[in-house]
């Protein structure tokens, strides 16, 4: 093998390798998103009046009792 040969059989090897590499780290990232946004859609039904203007997420600790606050 001349010496370009074997340059770019190795080059061919590292790039089969980085992709592999990056193909099994895309697979995890999509695994671990999927598994946040199923625990995100449950926990975001919760039972409280909220704000708005930005506040929404904002629980009103007040809203059972009576008097003003």
């Amino acid at each position: 093998m001349t010496e370009d040969a074997w340059k770019s059989k190795e080059r061919g090897e590292e790039a089969k390798y980085a992709l592999e590499k990056e193909q099994a780290q895309l697979a995890a990232i999509r695994a671990q998103q999927e598994g946040a946004n199923k625990t995100t859609t449950t926990s975001a039904k919760r039972d409280f009046e909220g704000g708005f203007g930005g506040q929404e997420d904002l629980e009103d600790r007040y809203a059972t009792t009576s008097g003003e606050h």
